[in-house]
C-alpha cells in the first residue's frame, strides 16, 4: 500500500533549517489551500513563523527525495496558579493523501520527548492546534479526546491557558467572543465523503465553528497523559497493520 511506502524523517531547528527545505515545505503547502494574500507576503509570514525560536520542523521524504509531508512544533512553557505545563503547538501539518496515517509520521513526535524533558523538565504536556474539519477529526481520532474553549467539559485551568495562548498568537485575528481565529487560509479537501464516525466528529466541529468556510479556525488542545499515550499507540498499531 502507498501509505506503507518508505519514508524518512528529518528534523530541523526552525532557525537553522536550509532555505531549500523551507521552500519545499511552502510549495507543498500551496497544494492544499487557497491563499488569502499574495504569495510573497504569505511566504514571508510562513518563513517568519518557522524561524521562531524553539520551533522544530519534522519533514518526511520518500525514496526519491521528494517531500511528502511535514508538521511543525513550537515549544511554549507556561506557568499559572502554581502549575507548570509545556504547550506543543503544531501550527502547520500537511501530508499528501497517499501518506496520511503512515506510522513514520504518526510516531515522529516520540523521538523528541527525551530532549523536551531534558530542556524543560517534567511538566504536563499539551498539544495545541488551530484546526479545520479534517485536522480536528484526525487529531480527535489520534488522541482520543480534544478540548475546546466552547465546551463546559474543558477544565478551567486548561481553558484559561489555551485562551491566553491563542490570544497572544493570533493577535487581531482572535475573535474573543466566538473563540475562533479569523482571516485564515482554508485548506482544500474539507468536503470529501466521510464514514459515519468521521461524519459525527465533523458535525461536532461544525457546531463549534459554523464559519470555517469563511476562514475561521478552531483552537483545540490535547493532553499528553497515559490515556492519550495508550490511544496514540493503539492507533499507530492499527494503522501499521492496515
Amino acid at each position: 500500500m502507498a501509505r506503507k511506502a518508505k519514508l524518512s524523517c528529518r528534523v530541523y531547528q526552525g532557525e537553522d533549517a536550509p532555505e531549500q527545505v523551507l521552500n519545499a515545505m511552502w510549495r507543498l503547502r500551496l497544494d492544499f489551500l487557497h491563499l488569502k494574500r499574495d504569495e510573497s507576503e504569505d511566504r514571508q509570514r510562513f518563513t517568519a513563523l518557522l524561524r521562531k525560536p524553539h520551533t522544530q520542523l519534522l519533514t518526511f521524504w520518500d525514496a526519491t527525495g521528494a517531500l511528502q509531508g511535514f508538521f511543525t512544533l513550537a515549544f511554549n512553557p507556561v506557568s499559572r496558579e502554581g502549575r507548570k505545563a509545556l504547550l506543543l503547538h503544531s501550527k502547520y501539518y500537511y501530508v499528501r493523501p497517499a501518506f496520511r496515517g503512515h506510522p513514520k509520521i504518526t510516531s515522529a513526535a516520540w523521538r523528541l520527548l527525551p530532549g523536551v524533558i531534558m530542556r524543560y523538565g517534567v511538566r504536563r504536556l499539551y498539544f495545541v492546534a488551530f484546526s479545520f474539519p479534517t485536522s480536528f477529526v484526525s487529531l480527535h481520532r489520534t488522541f482520543g479526546r480534544v478540548m475546546v474553549l466552547q465546551d463546559a467539559a474543558t477544565p478551567e485551568w486548561e481553558r484559561l491557558v489555551l485562551n491566553d495562548y491563542v490570544a497572544g498568537q493570533a493577535g487581531q485575528d482572535w475573535d474573543e467572543g466566538a473563540k475562533l481565529i479569523r482571516n485564515q487560509n482554508v485548506p482544500f479537501g474539507e468536503d470529501r465523503p466521510a464514514s459515519r464516525s468521521v461524519a459525527t466528529l465533523r458535525e461536532r466541529y461544525e457546531a463549534l465553528n459554523p464559519e470555517w468556510e469563511q476562514g475561521c479556525s478552531l483552537p483545540i488542545m490535547m493532553k499528553f497523559d497515559l490515556p492519550t499515550i495508550k490511544a496514540v499507540l493503539h492507533n499507530n498499531v492499527r494503522r501499521a497493520l492496515r
